[in-house]
């Protein structure tokens, strides 16, 4: 029995011993295995369990960076100081340089990311100047940060983002895939360019390009074309279309054919283009106030009404006007200022924009033909009214047409996207014999779906509606232009993507509580006050008398009536705190739970996870060896 027990003991030495020695070897190999192996194995793996994915970049960015050619280098210039010392921007900037990472893993490293410091006074700092990134402004020592990004190609073309900022998040992957697209592709897209409201001068009269004209070209090579052309030029990436008041049938079929074939299109219409050219006979007048597109739009499914100008009282620019001898401020219907609230915000044309100011608009309504979708871009308030065209031309008194102001509740768009499968507008054919001669293959349909953007209103492009006297940009009409050329151009890749959602995600619940809270102190602050007034008065009633001289004493009635009014309204200051306090109790007690879950609970469940799984491996190993004894004993 002795010489049993003694084996047993002998034997659990034994596997003590071997658990001792084989326990350092497997720490080593466990070790070299989670920091070498696992790295080289799954080092770009990633998983990503956002809510919308931002983190995994999309289809038409992965075709894009595996068709890179040519090395493209990415320079963040990213202060680190800017990381420290500004806390919004730390998570954005995770999130950025992790963006900057998958793109050059996913171009093979064809895109060679590299990171950049500009500390103060350094010649890091110099280049971030001479690239003109915007600095930011680090505490009150006068030093600037920057977080910006400087992209070159191999023929030192320059693609610059001046600074990346949270409120832009959401078009985080549009720029990055927009600025590699232009490095990997240096010849500038070739725009065509149909000018019916004199936007590129004219040097006889000596009038300058508009200011839109030259921010164009610096992103385009633009290709004017004439309103009467017959054909359009073979390798245009997209066509503008500005103000047409006076195209022939045969330049109208040239464009129908062009979409047909696939072709890009931004077109500008207006019923009522301010800002067109003057009649040379009659200054007074202008020489072509409307502009159409029949019946190209109605082969697009779009309805548009050359002669209806749409108001707005919600959107309208406030004007000083001359009636009479007077001179009022007044709201302008006609004359609209768009900020984000009347903006797509899932387009990638408008999604970052926030204002925008169009003058005298037109209206554009879905037709509803099949096969085609109609998305709009910019849109009106319910508070809309359809003026005629020639009772905004007659300029009379802007009073007016305020006075007779009668809403439609109806939301008007004035700028849409159109896709889909369309049939062309002139199916009987060209009537341009040349075109017939030269035998040209025509298109009774779409060959492929239809892009096409429509904007109600021409005079967005001019001047006065786009920079100020010192030429700086007042209005974001140029940013709309460049934005709708590029998702045009990008067709399927670039507009694909999708705005993505932002990091920083609020407290809704809190803000609920807060906002009801809120909403009961102010109904009972407004009972107080209409309470107060009501005491006041009763008070200032009870010293006059009849006769409107002052009583010299009070009864004891009126002097109970006084002291219960004054009790009130201690009661209901007693109220109102006692609001605010549940307030903050109410947030306090939301908020302690919130950092218990993130705190403590989270982290507990973890730790008891933790616990569980050594329990049960310690449960397993006793019952082994005891099989292993038994096996023994046996």
């Amino acid at each position: 029995m002795e010489g049993k027990l003694e084996m047993r003991e002998r034997i659990k030495q034994i596997s003590r011993e071997t658990l001792a020695v084989w326990a350092v070897p497997l720490a080593v190999v466990l070790f070299i295995s989670i920091t070498v192996i696992v790295p080289l194995r799954l080092g770009s793996a990633r998983i990503d369990l956002t809510e919308e994915g931002k983190y995994t970049v999309s289809a038409p960015t992965r075709t894009l960076l595996e068709s890179v050619e040519e090395p493209i280098t990415l320079r963040l210039y990213l202060s680190s100081a800017l990381i420290t010392q500004l806390p919004e921007f730390r998570v954005y900037a995770d999130r950025v340089v992790e963006m900057l990472r998958t793109y050059q893993r996913l171009s093979g490293g064809q895109v060679l990311v590299e990171r950049v410091d500009p500390v103060p006074f350094s010649a890091a700092e110099d280049k971030a100047i001479g690239y003109s990134l915007i600095g930011l402004p680090l505490g009150r020592t006068g030093a600037l940060g920057y977080f910006g990004l400087v992209g070159t190609n191999s023929v030192d073309q320059l693609e610059i983002i001046d600074v990346f900022s949270p409120a832009r998040e959401g078009s985080l992957e549009y720029e990055l895939s927009r600025a590699v697209m232009r490095l990997s592709n240096p010849t500038e897209p070739h725009i065509g360019f149909i000018d019916g409201l004199g936007l590129f001068g004219n040097i006889e009269e000596r009038r300058r390009p508009s200011a839109i004209i030259d921010r164009l070209a610096n992103d385009f090579a633009l290709v004017p074309i004439d309103q009467d052309a017959t054909a359009l030029p073979d390798d245009l990436a997209a066509l503008v279309v500005v103000h047409p008041h006076s195209m022939s049938r045969a330049a109208l079929d040239a464009v129908d054919q062009y979409v047909m074939g696939g072709g890009p299109v931004l077109v500008f219409v207006d019923p009522l283009a301010e800002r067109s050219l003057p009649d040379p006979n009659n200054p007074s007048r202008l020489l072509n106030p409307a502009s159409d597109l029949v019946p190209l739009l109605a082969a697009w499914g779009i309805a548009y009404s050359p002669d209806a100008v749409v108001g707005d009282l919600g959107m309208a620019l406030n004007i000083r006007a001359q009636a009479g001898n007077q001179v009022a401020t007044t709201k302008y219907p006609p004359w609209l200022l768009v900020d984000h609230d009347n903006l797509a915000d899932k387009d990638p044309v408008t999604s970052q924009l926030s204002l925008m100011r169009v003058s005298s608009a037109g209206s554009l309504e879905a037709l509803g033909v099949g096969g085609l979708s109609f998305a709009p871009l910019i849109e009106t308030t319910q508070t809309t009214m359809l003026f005629d065209r020639n009772t905004v031309l007659r300029h009379d008194d802007p009073r007016e047409l305020v006075n007779t102001f009668v809403s439609s509740q109806t939301v008007r768009t004035l700028a849409a996207r159109v896709s889909g499968q369309a049939s062309s507008a002139f199916p009987e054919g060209s009537p341009d014999e040349a075109q017939l001669a030269n035998g040209a293959v025509r298109l009774s349909a779409s060959a492929r779906p239809i892009n096409v953007i429509v904007v109600a209103d021409a005079d967005m492009l001019v001047d006065d509606h786009n920079i100020g006297r010192d030429g700086q940009p007042t209005t974001q009409n140029a940013d709309f232009v460049i934005n709708a050329l590029d998702s045009l151009i990008g067709g399927g890749d670039l507009y694909a993507l999708r705005a993505r959602s932002m990091s920083f995600r609020p407290f809704t619940l809190v803000n609920k509580i807060e906002l009801a809270a809120q909403e009961k102190y102010l109904a009972t602050e407004q009972q107080l006050q209409t309470e107060l007034s009501r005491a006041q008065s009763g008070l200032a009633e009870l010293r006059v008398s009849a006769d409107g001289g002052e009583v010299a004493t009070l009864t004891p009635e009126q002097s109970q009536m006084i002291a219960d009014t004054n009790r009130r309204i201690v009661e209901i200051r007693n109220e109102l705190r006692e609001v605010q306090s549940a307030l903050r109790r109410d947030v306090e007690a939301l908020t302690e739970r919130l950092h218990f879950f993130n705190v403590a609970l989270i982290p507990g469940f973890i730790i008891m996870a933790g616990i569980g799984v050594t329990l049960w491996r310690r449960r397993r190993l006793t019952r082994h060896l005891r099989g292993w004894h038994t096996v023994q004993r046996g």
